[in-house]
């Protein structure tokens, strides 16, 4: 477990340097940032939870397209 979180840690941690020379990467990361203090939870919490609620939208609307195209 220590490693998988290691190694997300290491992956936000190079997204935020990348984000210096792509602006809208960094205005993300920044409102990603305002909701984490918002929500009382760390940075890497809120990112998590971001980066986890696009897969489960992605998984839904490729389910229902899926479904809808057997119709």
């Amino acid at each position: 477990m220590q490693d998988s979180h290691s190694f997300f840690t290491r992956m936000v941690d190079e997204l935020v340097m990348f984000s210096e020379h792509d602006p809208e990467l960094a205005d993300g990361l920044k409102w990603i940032d305002s909701q984490a203090q918002k929500n009382g939870i760390s940075f890497y919490d809120m990112v998590f939870r971001v980066l986890y609620r696009y897969d489960v939208d992605n998984k839904a609307k490729n389910w229902l397209e899926t479904k809808t195209s057997f119709s």
